[in-house]
């Protein structure tokens, strides 16, 4: 038997876990991911095979191996047909979901709203908002610190995704019902362990993303009739006024689930950033201390090792439209592969004492793109990646010009998975304390 036969033979343990009990996949990937990663790994080498969602995923855990795909032209791989199984969360007809010309497509219609110059609008927004809420967290007791951020980020968005106030209720309503649901651990258990049409089956869950479809429709009806939309800048209202050379725009249905990735993506990688960075500098006082000394190289070395240790997505999707023989295996046209940030990110080969926060590392050597790919890669990286790095660069300046804060216990916070984001498991209990001016 050839080792493409063995990838489709469910009978075949290595290199993979395909045998492995019903559930038991989902299970260990929903509550202890790093472990269960780390565990593969050890025993089936750089390239392993799991089933989740339905389908076969070949996991990508050596740099040589991602380089390899990431040098495949963009006609040989598909990332919105790996994405599929997702498509209840997100929608159909956005860019996660698109591939060849119509990604391409999309992407040139939305690039304008994520352009440098676009980025400095939104600075002011962030930074009082920032102000806003850390002015309300509690002092000098323990404190579970993602739901505050989440709070944070989720105001941001609005204000920057959809261009509104707090006082569009029924719109922010059906958010603030639907995201904490989607995310919730016994939701997203359901999803990996009964699949993603089980979801769409649920009454409940019918009924809020009616609500929502109804209120994010009405909200782009709004927009479309507004006599000052040249004006605005809010990425709703530049999504509204993009066209393509022969004039054609975006539809509602394609606004709709745009704006839902955004929102979602946006706002749940974003939290697990900022969360993940206060985990880690908690146990760092002296980087605290040098952050507060406002030197900007280093906070972006702070968030890049953040994005480094701990990815809020442990991995990419790619779908192959032909054979690739890769790591000497003869890899069949359709198969899933995923390069794994979790563990790439932490090879000890690319980065020395990789299970050690140090930003210091990127000031010293930028790694290859297949080295370091927390926002995907080439042209596929993440359209927002510009936006969410001037965020938690500005909440996190907010947060240390203002505050100190400690762990609870110095042991790190375990990791499990919120929605397919990657989160501290005891929502970041930290004590703050206000910075000595």
């Amino acid at each position: 038997m050839t080792r493409t036969e063995r990838f489709h033979d469910s009978a075949f343990l290595a290199p993979g876990l395909l045998a492995a009990p019903p559930g038991w996949q989902p299970l260990r990937y929903v509550l202890d991911p790093e472990r269960f990663f780390a565990a593969a790994h050890r025993r089936h080498g750089d390239i392993f095979t799991l089933r989740m969602l339905g389908q076969r995923w070949i996991v990508l855990a050596n740099h040589e191996h991602v380089a390899e795909l990431f040098k495949q032209p963009p006609e040989t791989l598909d990332a919105g047909q790996a994405s599929r199984p997702f498509r209840p969360l997100i929608g159909t007809s956005n860019m996660l979901m698109l591939d060849g010309e119509d990604y391409l497509h999309r992407r040139r219609l939305v690039l304008p709203g994520f352009h440098a110059q676009r980025m400095s609008s939104y600075e002011e927004i962030v930074r009082r908002i920032a102000q806003e809420h850390i002015a309300t967290w509690p002092l000098g007791e323990p404190t579970a610190i993602y739901e505050r951020l989440s709070a944070l980020v989720f105001q941001i968005m609005l204000r920057c995704v959809f261009g509104i106030q707090q006082e569009r209720q029924p719109l922010v309503d059906a958010l603030r019902q639907m995201m904490p649901w989607i995310t919730d651990t016994r939701r997203v258990l359901t999803f990996f362990l009964l699949g993603p049409n089980h979801l769409t089956r649920l009454p409940r869950y019918r009924a809020m993303l009616a609500r929502l479809d109804r209120n994010i429709l009405a909200e782009i009806e709004l927009r479309r009739a507004c006599l000052d939309l040249e004006q605005r800048e809010d990425i709703l209202s530049l999504l509204v006024q993009a066209h393509g050379p022969d004039g054609s725009g975006l539809a509602d249905r394609d606004l709709r689930d745009e704006l839902i990735t955004l929102l979602f993506a946006g706002h749940e990688n974003t939290t697990a950033l900022l969360a993940w960075t206060m985990h880690e500098l908690a146990r760092a006082p002296l980087h605290q201390d040098k952050l507060a000394a406002r030197d900007e190289r280093f906070a972006a070395a702070v968030l890049a090792e953040t994005l480094r240790l701990r990815p809020p997505v442990p991995l990419l999707a790619r779908r192959l439209r032909r054979p690739l023989t890769l790591g000497g295996y003869d890899l069949p046209a359709g198969s899933n592969l995923c390069p794994c940030a979790l563990l790439v990110h932490r090879d000890p080969q690319i980065y020395a004492n990789p299970w050690t926060f140090d930003p210091n590392r990127f000031l010293e050597h930028q790694p290859a793109a297949s080295e370091w790919f927390p926002y995907g890669a080439g042209i596929r990286r993440c359209i927002g990646a510009s936006f969410a790095q001037l965020e938690a660069r500005i909440i996190l300046q907010e947060i240390i010009d203002r505050l100190r804060f400690r762990p609870r216990h110095m042991r790190p916070e375990p990791t499990k998975a919120r929605a397919i984001v990657l989160v501290p498991a005891r929502d970041t209990r930290l004590t703050l304390f206000r910075r000595p001016q």
